[in-house]
């Protein structure tokens, strides 16, 4: 039986705190310990999408992570993203080789101001391995 999944919370990290981190499972990693991760304001909810495909005998993973912020995302570096579940696990999008998550924002100005004017992010990120969950 399928749960519902939903996101209620984005965290992210530069790369390069991931040097160290090791899978335990084909499906779950662990992160080295005391990474203090960045909380992003987000508005509730954001949308996480995972999709595979097999391209010359070989699996590629997607992960496409959506959310709206008020915040202005001025360091455009090489960032990974923590998404807490509505079931309290967490999925990690990114990792400290490549390739790495690429993040888009597009900036809101509708004509009128009750309208949304926060900002859509969009980060994508694509893996030969399986998009993991945090092991605790």
């Amino acid at each position: 039986m399928k749960k519902i999944q939903i996101i209620t919370a984005v965290d992210r990290i530069p790369v390069t705190s991931l040097v160290g981190m090791s899978r335990v499972s084909k499906t779950k990693v662990k992160v080295p310990s005391g990474i203090s991760w960045q909380p992003l304001p987000i508005k509730p909810h954001a949308q996480l999408s995972i999709t595979d495909k097999v391209e010359d005998k070989n699996t590629v993973w997607t992960a496409k992570l959506v959310f709206k912020t008020c915040e202005e995302f001025e360091e455009r570096g090489r960032w990974a993203y923590r998404c807490r579940l509505s079931d309290g696990r967490y999925r990690l999008i990114g990792s400290s080789e490549r390739p790495f998550p690429v993040a888009s924002i597009g900036e809101n100005m509708p004509e009128n101001v009750t309208e949304n004017q926060l900002n859509e992010v969009t980060v994508s990120w694509q893996s030969a391995l399986f998009v993991p969950f945090i092991s605790e």
